[in-house]
Order: structure tokens, then sequence, then C-alpha cells
């Protein structure tokens, strides 16, 4: 029975609460419209479907337990964590949709992706509205539940009408437009725009979703989507399987071995991306691979957490680079190269956000629950938006009316990133490495420096290590790669090193 009833914050704004009796959702087992009738073997873009019917079926059983809750109270706990695992999968999927899948298709036919961008939009409204009502202090309040209910019955019919449209819209264009070549390849896109951590938990709860048989189809066309090397798609696999990032290379240690004595390079990431990567553009360039012994075993001197000091300066190079750029811009007048300079920008910006996210989740949790610069962080990022959008207006303008306002913008933005990016770091490295270094154990450290890795997304990894590498002197560069080595059978990091022998 459906109950109307005031919003519990008495401004009567509402909703409809789904009370005792039988739920009607959408089935999540029941065949989708007109897209399930092409199998995914034949058209790999349709491997989405499967994502469809997980994020479905988990909607449906967080509206069985809302409604369970309302109706009968208890702990509330369990549903949380359902519900901020399911809000950060969803999240990274739309992410990963309005990334790679709608530019795509906005290239081919237009005016159809911002539809279903503005739709995202409207859905983390949504999923903003739920985590407001999750967080207060009303849980054991009888409108509370009911409100509960309610709002995730909503969150659950505008993700379904959203994805109904996709499969009966999007989907027979992505199959029209593309040949099954790029399928694949958008697919592939598709996962490595993912955080590598989240990938871990994102397959498994994909496979929990669907049946044996389905399970069956989605992995013979990810052995269709995913590049044909065999240890990546090894790793891939075990993640779908349930194992940890520090378990992966457990299954993958003899072929590690193999390849650690062979010369050639298993190639890692988006293929498609090579060509658009902005480090490449980097006076860095990618250095070399260097030949390390495969048993090299580092100094019982060394921290390994001091290579948060390779990234830091790496950071500070480029940002400086960056802002030498923007002078030789002020100088001579030549725009011409306005749209490179904007690429490195957004390249150095992203490794920056990823790295801050990074500490904030990962190293200084570990290190000292108290210690945040997460307001230094949210500042940077808000510096770094500001310069790409005075550069996005200039160039969207066409013309150059006020050429001396904007030297002094760029220039006096770019001043201000590098300013204080410096003084930031300088204050991490004063106040969290000795603790890190006192502290933890060399594995320990290692540990962690893998976790921070993994909130990147393939896509930027395959970017960011040979740029981290090119920018290091020979002796920072053999350190960095035999700190990896030294560690490879030990947890996760064996996919990335064996993706840097590629890169090097």
């Amino acid at each position: 029975m459906a109950t109307p009833f005031s919003s519990i914050d008495g401004r009567g704004a509402g909703g409809v609460a789904v009370m005792a009796g039988p739920v009607n959702p959408i089935d999540p087992s029941a065949p989708s419209k007109t897209c399930l009738k092409i199998s995914a073997l034949k058209s790999p873009i349709l491997i989405f479907l499967f994502f469809h019917k997980a994020i479905r079926s988990e909607l449906d059983g967080l509206h069985r337990a809302a409604i369970a809750f309302a109706t009968t109270g208890g702990d509330i706990k369990p549903l949380l964590e359902r519900y901020h695992l399911f809000r950060s999968i969803y999240k990274h999927h739309c992410n990963a949709e309005d990334e790679v899948i709608f530019p795509a298709l906005d290239i081919r036919v237009k005016n159809v992706a911002r539809t279903y961008s503005l739709e995202h939009e409207g859905e983390s409204v949504l999923f903003d509205q739920l985590f407001e009502l999750l967080n207060s202090s009303m849980q054991n309040e009888e409108s509370y539940r009911r409100e509960l209910a309610s709002r995730t019955g909503a969150l659950q019919t505008s993700i379904d009408q959203h994805m109904s449209k996709e499969e009966e819209q999007v989907f027979p264009l992505l199959i029209e437009k593309f040949s099954l070549e790029e399928q694949a390849s958008l697919a592939w896109q598709f996962l490595c725009s993912i955080p590598v951590n989240m990938m871990t938990e994102f397959l498994p709860w994909l496979s929990s979703s669907i049946s044996s048989d389905e399970h069956q189809d989605m992995h013979k066309c990810l052995s269709k989507i995913i590049p044909e090397e065999k240890l990546l798609q090894q790793v891939i696999f075990s993640w779908m399987k349930g194992a940890k990032l520090s378990d992966t290379c457990k299954s993958c240690e003899d072929n590690s071995k193999a390849w650690c004595q062979d010369s050639r390079a298993p190639t890692l990431g988006c293929q498609s991306m090579k060509g658009h990567c902005a480090c490449e553009s980097s006076r860095m360039g990618k250095r070399k691979y260097m030949e390390l012994n495969c048993d090299a075993t580092l100094s019982t001197e060394f921290h390994p957490i001091d290579e948060i000091l390779l990234w830091h300066n790496a950071i500070k190079r480029e940002l400086n680079d960056i802002t030498e750029a923007a002078r030789s811009i002020q100088h001579s007048g030549d725009f011409s190269n306005l749209s490179s300079f904007n690429k490195r920008l957004e390249f150095i910006a992203e490794v920056c956000i990823f790295h801050s996210i990074a500490e904030d989740k990962i190293i200084f949790p570990a290190v000292d629950a108290e210690l945040s610069f997460a307001q230094e962080h949210a500042e940077e990022e808000v510096q770094f938006d500001k310069l790409r959008c005075l550069i996005e207006s200039i160039q969207s303008a066409g013309a150059y009316s006020s050429l001396t306002d904007f030297y002094t913008k760029l220039c006096s933005q770019a001043d201000q990133i590098m300013d204080n990016i410096q003084k930031h770091f300088q204050n991490e490295e004063v106040q969290v490495l000795p603790l890190a270094r006192k502290h933890f154990s060399a594995k320990r450290q290692r540990e962690l420096l893998y976790q921070s890795l993994c909130v990147m997304p393939l896509k930027l990894i395959e970017c960011v290590l040979p740029w981290l590498v090119g920018s290091l002197s020979e002796e920072e560069a053999r350190s960095f790669l035999q700190n990896i080595s030294s560690f490879r059978f030990c947890t996760g990091y064996t996919f990335f090193w064996l993706g840097m022998q590629g890169w090097f």
C-alpha cells in the first residue's frame, strides 16, 4: 500500500512511503528490451546489459531492505554499508559513461549524449537527498524509516527509467555506428576509467548479480574486450572471482617470473589512449627500460615511503614548466599552442587530484587519523578549475579582445597554484613522512604506496607511471623500479611492475 506523508523536516515536500504489502519493482532478471535480443558476444557494447542487470538487482534489494527497515526496524548499519557501496559503484559507472561512451557517441550522433549526462546529474541530486537523510540524527523515528523507503523507491524508479532509455536508444546507436572492434575498445576504455581499487569491488559485485550461464557469457565477452595479454586477463578475471589486490599476484607468480626474464613487454591500459596522453608532450619524455636484477633488494636504510618525494618533485617540475609556458605565452602573444598547454594542465591537474585522494584516503588515515590536508587539496582543485575555465573561455571566444587582462590572469593563476602546492608539499613532508618512516615497516610502507596507486584508473596509470619515471634521474628511476620489483610477489604490484616494463 502506498501512503503519502509529509517529509520529516516538516516542509511538506513529502513523497510516497511504501509500507507493508507486496512490492512490485522492475524484475531485475527480466529480459531487457530491444538490445537483449542481440548477444553480447556479437556486440561487445552489450556487456553493459550485465551492468544494468546488476544495478537493477541491487536497487531492488535496497528497496526491499528499506521497506523491511521501515516496517520492523532493526540495525541500519548493514543497510548503510550497502547504500555506500552502491553509490560508489554507480557514481563510477556514470562517470565512465560521461567520459568515454557519450563523448564517442556525440561525435557520430549529435544531440543524444547530453540528455543522458543531464540525467546523471539529476540522479546525483537524488543520491545527495538520500544520504542527507541517512546522515540525519532521526534514525529511530518512524517517519525517518518511511522516508528512507520512499526515497530509495524514487531512486530506483529514476535509475531504472534512465537505463531503459539507454537500452532502447543509446545501445542500438552504438551498435549501428561503431564496428565490433570499436565497441570492444569503448568497453575497455570504460573499464579503464574506473579506479583500480573500485574495480576489485565492482567486478565481484557484478559477478554475484548474474546467473552462472550469464557469468560464462560475460567471461567470453570480456575475453574479447580486454587486450590479449595473458597476465592482464588473469588479473581482471581474478578480480571477478573476488581476489583482493594483495592476493592478485599469487595466481600470477609463475608467469611473473617468466616475464621478469623475458625482454618482451606486455601492453597494459587503453590502447586508444596512447596517442592522447598529455604526458607525452612533457619535455621529460619516456625513459628507456633499465635492466633490473629480479632478485634485487633494497638497502635497509631505504624508506619506501620516500617515493612520495619523487611524486612531489615530479609534480613541482611539471607545474614549473607549465608556469614557464604561461610566461612564454605572455611574452610572445602566441596562442597557437594554447590547446597543447591546456592538455598538459588537465593532465597534471588529474595527477594532483588523484595524488590528493590517495593521501586523504590511504596515507594520512594510516599515519595519523587526525592529520588532514583536505582543505588544501580542495583549494588546489578549485585553482586548477579556475585556470582551465580561463583557458577555455579564451579558446571559445575565438578573438582576444583583452590580451593584457588574459596574460595577467594566466600567469597569476599559474603562480598561485605553484606557490600553494610547494607550501602544501613542504608541510606534508615535515609532518607526515617522518611518522611513516618511524612507525611502519618497509613492507607496510610499500603496501600504502601500492594502495595509493590503486585509487587511479588504469588509463591514468598508463600515462602517469612513464611520466613519473621519465622525470627522475637514472639513480632515482632505478631505485623506484627496484622498490616495485622487490615487492612484486607479495602484492598486486606485479600488475604495475609488468606494465612498467613495457613503458621504459
